[in-house]
């Protein structure tokens, strides 16, 4: 490997672990990020170091200050609002449109990522129960076979992924919402797409009250 294409594979590596451990909240809202002890850590030198924060400062999610110095960003408010607002638009027109047909061949998937789920919270794997608790939304629109739908509901879930694993590191969130997530299924199954909508819109409305008392407004900007 010659030496620029070493770089980019260090600056990748280097980019890949930071952008997990943030999405993750293993480094949470303004966290300082030195470059020199995440050099140290990850045993590279600061070049890779300074370039992957400059990509994640273009993805938004570290913000930079003079002196080159650099904290993990802060949750936006409004942004999370605004999120949770289109997600109450779609999500439920999504669940009542599958509900209309209940469990088909198209729905395997979901239905795996829904046992998989129930099994992890039972065996307490929380990290595990944490990222299927994100995944069974996506699962539930990728079901309906609609591009448009999965378009747009990937891009709203990816930009919820953080807000998400912020509001399900308490444990309490997380069962809750599972307990929420159940009922729709069961509608879904029982093939009952008014109240499979409804449920879903409660539940909505539930994770936004969740990340709204989790809130510690030293994290978060408006």
């Amino acid at each position: 490997m010659d030496t620029k294409s070493n770089k980019k594979s260090l600056s990748n590596m280097v980019y890949r672990d930071l952008k997990d451990k943030i999405l993750k909240n293993k480094l949470l809202p303004g966290d300082k990020l030195i470059e020199m002890e995440i050099a140290s850590k990850l045993d590279v030198s600061r070049t890779p170091v300074r370039e992957a924060l400059k990509k994640l400062e273009k993805e938004g999610l570290v913000t930079s200050f003079p002196r080159k110095s650099y904290i993990v960003s802060k949750i936006s408010v409004k942004e999370a609002k605004n999120l949770y607002i289109v997600r109450k638009s779609l999500e439920p027109l999504c669940v009542e449109l599958l509900a209309e047909k209940g469990l088909t061949e198209k729905t395997k998937y979901f239905e795996k990522v829904n046992e998989d789920l129930r099994l992890a919270i039972e065996n307490d794997e929380e990290e595990l129960a944490q990222n299927l608790i994100i995944e069974w939304n996506m699962a539930l629109v990728k079901s309906l076979n609609n591009e448009i739908l999965i378009e747009v509901m990937t891009m709203v879930n990816k930009r919820l992924y953080r807000f998400g694993n912020f509001i399900f590191r308490n444990k309490e969130n997380y069962q809750r919402h599972y307990e929420n997530l159940q009922k729709i299924y069961n509608l879904i199954e029982e093939k009952k797409p008014e109240e499979a909508r409804e449920a879903s819109e409660r539940t909505i409305e539930a994770i936004y009250e969740m990340f709204e008392e989790q809130a510690d407004y030293r994290m978060f900007r408006k």
